[in-house]
């Protein structure tokens, strides 16, 4: 079973029930503010884009970055680097995502932000938390944990206790992990903040089920979507729709399982919901197949498969295009150079041809000489550029290649037959790819990778992928 209701906070300017109309009030804002004002805004708006668009706010934060510092505004400047590390993150782009992020902790402390302080430890702890090493994460954690309370800051005290919950969840600790939900649910009580306290709940919810402790579980989500009902925000209430969904599925309530993810489906195609929907067909597949309805499920099945392909083709033709285009952009820039260097060179040669004097000819042959030299190598690094933008592009038309199992004779030596989903995973696992990129070639969530990779190792019987490998080598 994966568990998609989870959430973490990369950034801490929360998000608006309606997020469209939150951007276009921002955008609004922006365009009747100036200087500082607007400046603040923009680097508000930044970090709320990247969520649904992290390239292009990745381009606005860098446009922002050198406004702060061409207008000195110090005190901009590192929140403009939590946007940025921002953007990266959502790119799952961890090492400019960290590096920011210690860009902005830099400005923090030279000019005493604590608030600037408190964002990059986030964004940090969560980098660290979806790389696996949970002990720094706990440790970054910890520190927004600690200066939350210093500064008095009830809102980003709550996420951390959340953040900090899920980091105990993936390493496996149940009970600190519905601790911390628990404290992170009485601090949004007490602040108000609505959208928090019941994402602790779906949060909590998730793990009831896979203690299969369903009526709590159930108790929960309803609290939730009544929360998410209340503000409004479409998001929250698909989202809780699916894991009631599993919810039942797992009791063995199918009729009822089908009709919350069906609900939860067509939310996500009238709000362009991409991922949900595919999520939402997955699932749905799942409750036929244990309805024993197969045509259901192979129809549920072939409808994701149809989606996943197109959102696969629209992002491989957006990454080409936008290559294509830095590509084309950069070699007329390049052409320029070259057409500017050759007039200099043009022109000095038409002055040196004007004078009579030897020591004249003399000296201009030398700086007519370095200026060949010069325009040859200016040349050669620009073709080497071109050549480099040629070679990005090729790579996105490439296929890689993983180890081939088979899942018929695997099955027959395991005591727990591997699902062909858990198959997928464990064929890209061994094939030596990180889990970030299974996650980008089978469209599903890193969070959802490692959910089938724990029931994956369980069913071999080993801890990690080293292990599967030896395992799968030594069976085959």
């Amino acid at each position: 079973m994966w568990l998609k209701a989870l959430k973490l906070t990369i950034t801490l300017s929360c998000i608006t029930p309606t997020f469209a109309q939150s951007l276009d009030s921002l955008r609004k804002l922006i365009r009747d503010s100036n200087g500082y004002e607007n400046l603040v805004l923009q680097i508000k708006y930044a970090k709320e884009l990247a969520e649904s668009n992290p390239d292009s706010a990745l381009v606005l934060t860098e446009s922002l970055i050198n406004k702060c510092k061409v207008a000195q505004q110090d005190s901009l400047l590192g929140q403009a680097y939590i946007a940025l590390s921002t953007s990266y993150s959502y790119l799952a782009d961890y090492n400019n995502s960290t590096s920011n992020a210690f860009k902005a902790i830099g400005v923090a402390e030279q000019f005493k932000d604590t608030i600037t302080l408190i964002d990059g430890f986030n964004n940090l702890g969560i980098d660290f938390m979806l790389q696996e090493d949970y002990s720094k994460s706990i440790e970054y954690f910890s520190e927004v944990n600690e200066l939350s309370i210093q500064y008095g800051d009830s809102l980003r005290w709550g996420h951390a206790l959340n953040n900090l919950g899920l980091t105990y969840g993936y390493m496996g600790e149940i009970e600190e992990e519905l601790d911390f939900y628990d404290q992170a649910a009485v601090i949004f009580l007490a602040i108000g903040e609505k959208e928090g306290y019941a994402n602790t709940l779906l949060n909590s919810g998730t793990v009831y089920t896979v203690l299969e402790q369903f009526a709590k579980a159930t108790s929960l989500y309803e609290e939730a979507l009544l929360v998410f009902e209340q503000i409004e925000m479409t998001s929250g209430i698909q989202n809780t729709l699916l894991s009631m969904a599993e919810n039942l599925l797992a009791e063995g309530r199918n009729s009822e399982a089908e009709a919350k993810a069906q609900e939860a489906l067509e939310i996500a195609k009238n709000n362009q919901f991409s991922q949900d929907q595919l999520y939402s067909l997955d699932l749905l597949s799942q409750i036929a197949e244990e309805r024993k309805d197969f045509h259901a499920a192979l129809s549920y099945h072939r409808s994701a498969r149809d989606l996943s392909e197109e959102l696969f083709t629209e992002e491989k033709s957006r990454q080409i295009v936008e290559l294509e285009t830095k590509y084309q952009t950069e070699k007329k820039e390049q052409e320029l150079v070259l057409a500017s260097l050759q007039l200099e060179q043009q022109q000095f040669e038409k002055y040196v041809l004007i004078g009579t004097l030897v020591f004249l000819l003399i000296t201009g042959g030398l700086i007519l000489f370095s200026v060949n030299q010069k325009s040859k190598l200016q040349r050669k690094l620009l073709g080497e550029e071109i050549e480099n933008l040629r070679l990005k592009i090729n790579s996105l038309l490439g296929d890689s290649n993983a180890i081939k199992l088979s899942l018929e004779e695997l099955n027959e030596k395991l005591h727990q037959p591997l699902s062909e989903r858990e198959f997928e995973i464990l064929n890209l696992t061994v094939s030596d790819k990180t889990n970030q990129e299974i996650a980008e070639e089978v469209f599903v969530s890193v969070n959802t990778v490692k959910f089938h990779l724990k029931n994956v190792y369980e069913k071999l019987g080993v801890n990690n992928r080293k292990e599967a490998l030896h395992l799968i080598v030594g069976r085959s």
